[in-house]
C-alpha cells in the first residue's frame, strides 16, 4: 500500500472511532445524524483506498464491532523529589481527587495516552519511564462496578520541566489550574491522601506507583 493511500486508511479508522463513540453517547437526533455521516464518509475513504473492495472492508468492520474486548484506562504516577505523588481533582466525581488519566484513544499509543493526559489534566510535560501495573479493574474495589470490562496501565512518569511550586496537602495553592476535566492539581504524601475517585484510582494503586517510583522493578500484572 502506498504511503498516501495508508494515510488515508489510517484517517478513514479514526473516524469511524469518532463516529462510532460519537453514537454511543449521543442523544441529540442531529448529533446522532451527524455521526452517521462521519461514519459514512470513513467508508468512503476506505472505497477509495480499496477500490471495490468496499464490502470486505464493512464485514471487517461488522466483526470487530460485535466481538467485545476490554476497554483501556492508563493512569500516570508523577512524584516530585520528595516522592509525592501529584493528583488532579474530577470535575464530573464531585471534584474528588484521581490520578490524571482516562482512555486510550485509536491510533493512540499507551504512551501516548498517559502523556497527553497529565499535559491535558494537569498541565505537566510528562515522559512515561515505567510501566508498574496492568491491572484488570474487575479484581479491584473499585466502586461502582462497571457494566464494561476494564483494564488499566499504570505509568510512572517523569516531569520534563520543573513541577509547579509544590502545595500543601489540601492543595490550596494549585487551584488556580484547571482544566475541562479538572478543577485543580496538588501534590500530596501517599500516606496522606485526600479524598479519592475511587471509581478511577485506589490508594493500593497509588502505593504500586510510588513503591515502583523508589523502586522500578518488573510490572505488577493481574
Amino acid at each position: 500500500m502506498t504511503e498516501p493511500a495508508e494515510r488515508i486508511r489510517r484517517i478513514a479508522m479514526e473516524l469511524t472511532a469518532q463516529s462510532e463513540s460519537g453514537l454511543a453517547y449521543s442523544t441529540n437526533e442531529f448529533d446522532i445524524g451527524r455521526f452517521h455521516r462521519v461514519g459514512a464518509l470513513a467508508r468512503d475513504l476506505m472505497q477509495m483506498v480499496a477500490a471495490g473492495e468496499l464490502p470486505g472492508y464493512e464485514r471487517e468492520v461488522a466483526s470487530a464491532a460485535g466481538y467485545t474486548t476490554p476497554k483501556l484506562d492508563v493512569r500516570g504516577g508523577v512524584f516530585d523529589p520528595s516522592g509525592r505523588v501529584l493528583l488532579v481533582r474530577e470535575i464530573s466525581d464531585g471534584h474528588r481527587w484521581t490520578l490524571p488519566g482516562g482512555w486510550c484513544d485509536v491510533l493512540e499509543s499507551p504512551r501516548q495516552a498517559i502523556e497527553r493526559e497529565v499535559r491535558e489534566e494537569a498541565g505537566l510535560a510528562v515522559r512515561a519511564v515505567h510501566l508498574a501495573g496492568v491491572l484488570d479493574r474487575h479484581l479491584w474495589p473499585h466502586v461502582p462496578v462497571y457494566d464494561r470490562h476494564i483494564y488499566k496501565l499504570l505509568f510512572v512518569c517523569a516531569p520534563l520541566t520543573d513541577p509547579a511550586p509544590a502545595s500543601s496537602s489540601d492543595g490550596t495553592s494549585d487551584r488556580a489550574f484547571s482544566s475541562a476535566e479538572t478543577s485543580a492539581r496538588a501534590w500530596f504524601d501517599v500516606d496522606d491522601l485526600p479524598e479519592l475517585s475511587v471509581s478511577r484510582v485506589l490508594p493500593e494503586q497509588i502505593a504500586l506507583l510510588h513503591r515502583h517510583w523508589m523502586d522500578p522493578g518488573p510490572a505488577h500484572v493481574d
